[in-house]
């Protein structure tokens, strides 16, 4: 046993090179192997060294949400500890997401290189049941920019720094580090280095966007889908001027990552592109992560010349993509969209007229759905409109709403059309499970501003909920949980109705793997931690009911509101079969 020192250790390098990258926070789901560093955080404290605050998640998939969440919400790198090959094979679905959604993440495990033999003691349980082949850096290997473990001692701050540069770096994502119990145990060799910059991403080929300036000047209908611009709030600008310039209609994606562009905007589109794409000739896909349209045989606009932009314009991280471009540009959208805007300068003539012409189709768009949510303002059970109509009129103006719903999400995109650039994160980066902590994440960014995560709840049972309560309540961090709750899994109901709409499921109402029964009052889970929770019934309680949600947040306690919802498929099953 090792006593107070002051002998350098790896984990005190570790730490250092954190510190010089600016690392703000420590999310973590621990393990044995990590008692040298939580020494270097002690002694860290007692010295009055200002660092990385340490922040214990109590479950992988909150971990790692709140780092994704607060990674989206700042454009930081942050930081995420878990638990040898167990955590990593845990974490590994929420780490695959962040690799999707291109979030910058250096996520460490540790293990052990002697299991005992000769070295400092880590514990019989590395030679039992911890230790696999290749070890953790080998399962995650699939689902991360770099995968590697720090077997010398002398690679640790070179590959540290490596790491962290790595995942900043574009196209960003997460980045796996091995570091093992001896080497954070022993003695530190090298030091850290102190000149850090993150790395820059590269700019779009000028030639490439001159191109791009003159197909759209010459284009009569021309058409920009995105789904992350919105990742830099100030993008939005930039895209709204080039927009304007040439009259083009901007769609939102299908799943947008954030607020991409002003919702009550005449260009605004919409979130489907498939009713602009025939008469299309000109299309921008900018900074896309998802397909545009799909399938793209049946939906590539004919007549159109495709612009792919983007870091990762070719979407190398998925197996199949479809999308054949005809001008593809490797850089930073997010300069490019202002370059874009200062060549092609004030409003065409095109712009001008295609504004006049397509601000009514957009106030109608928004109109129906805002009439359709208010016709529906008693009906019970509670309709998701109607849900999403209050949460649009009643939610703070510096309120965050994270988002991890699959069904819902197509009405609250429509109706909650007040959401402004930085208003919003989706956290459902390809699998249920990461919506609590990435809400938590975005608490810790923004921490004086209101958090208020909605999900479904079914995403709700593949989330860790008492994990997430527990760090609500140990760090007086407190988010307000909205769960729609129709008490089964809609989609997995929705493609059997879709296929089979007077088949035997249909006729029975005997539909395999959606019901969630008998229901569960998700509302009472919040009294364990000194929270506040109400069961909503009624929709002329919905309004009040998310007061007292928020009012209980301004006193530090978590709050979870379970409202009872009705059948969305009812009115979303036509849209979302002329979708697919």
């Amino acid at each position: 046993m090792t006593t107070a020192s002051d002998s350098r250790t790896g984990a005190d390098l570790f730490l250092e090179i954190l510190r010089n990258f600016g690392v703000e926070y420590i999310f973590s789901s621990p393990g044995t192997e990590w008692a040298p560093l939580w020494e270097s955080l002690a002694k860290q404290k007692a010295q009055g060294v200002a660092g990385p605050q340490y922040l214990c998640a109590r479950h992988e998939d909150i971990a790692i949400g709140m780092a994704s969440g607060y990674s989206k919400a700042t454009g930081k790198l942050s930081v995420c500890l878990i638990h040898s090959s167990v955590g990593s094979v845990r974490a590994a679905m929420c780490v695959r997401g962040a690799y999707q959604a291109q979030v910058p993440i250096l996520v460490c495990a540790g293990e052990s290189l002697s299991f005992g033999e000769g070295a400092p003691w880590v514990g019989f349980h590395w030679g039992r049941y911890l230790a696999d082949y290749g070890g953790p850096a080998r399962l995650m290997e699939p689902v991360v920019k770099s995968s590697f473990c720090v077997h010398d001692a002398a690679l640790l701050a070179g590959s540290v720094h490596r790491a962290c540069n790595l995942a900043m770096a574009s196209a960003p994502g997460p980045v796996f580090l091995s570091v093992p119990f001896e080497i954070s145990a022993g003695q530190a060799l090298g030091s850290a280095p102190t000149a850090i910059r993150r790395p820059l991403s590269p700019d779009v080929n000028a030639a490439g966007l001159e191109e791009v300036v003159e197909l759209l000047k010459c284009s009569a209908k021309p058409l920009i889908i995105t789904e992350r611009l919105g990742r830099r709030p100030e993008a939005v600008g930039d895209l709204v001027n080039l927009a304007e310039a040439v009259g083009a209609v901007v769609i939102e994606a299908q799943h947008p990552e954030y607020v991409n562009f002003p919702r009550d905007h005449d260009l605004h589109g919409g979130f489907n592109a498939k009713p602009f794409l025939p008469e299309a000739d000109v299309v921008l896909l900018l900074d896309m992560v998802g397909p545009p349209w799909y399938p793209e045989s049946a939906l590539r606009p004919k007549g159109a010349r495709i612009v792919v932009l983007g870091e990762d314009p070719l979407r190398s991280r998925v197996p199949y993509s479809g999308v054949d471009g005809d001008l593809v540009l490797v850089g930073d959208a997010v300069s490019a969209v202002g370059r874009l805007a200062r060549a092609v300068g004030g409003v065409t003539a095109n712009g001008k007229s295609r504004r006049e012409l397509l601000g009514p189709l957009n106030q109608r768009r928004r109109a129906a759905w805002r009439e359709g949510a208010r016709q529906r303002s008693a009906s019970v059970p509670i309709d998701s409109r109607w849900m999403c109509e209050v949460l649009n009129t009643a939610l703070p103006a510096e309120a965050i709403l994270v988002d991890e719903t699959i069904i819902q999400n197509f009405t609250m995109l429509n109706v909650m059309d007040r959401l402004q650039p930085g208003q919003y994160v989706n956290a459902m980066d390809g699998g249920l499970g990461t919506g609590l902590g990435a809400a938590l994440g975005v608490r810790v960014a923004a921490p004086t501003r209101p958090v208020v995560a909605i999900l479904g709840d079914g995403a709700f049972n593949y989330n860790a909920p008492l994990a997430a309560l527990g760090f609500c309540q140990e760090y007086g961090m407190p988010i307000t949980i909205v769960i729609g709750n129709n008490s089964r899994y809609l989609a997995m109901q929705m493609p059997v109705k879709l296929m089979y709409p007077a088949g035997w499921a249909a006729t029975t109402n005997q539909y395999y793997g959606a019901h969630l029964d008998p229901p569960i009052d998700y509302a009472e889970m919040a009294r364990l931690v000194g929270g506040y929770g109400e069961r909503v019934t009624s929709p002329a309680e919905l309004s009040g009911a998310l007061e007292r949600a928020l009012q209980a947040n301004r006193e530090g306690r978590v709050a979870i509101l379970n409202v009872i919802i009705g059948d969305e498929l009812e009115y979303l099953g036509p849209i979302m079969k002329d979708e697919h």
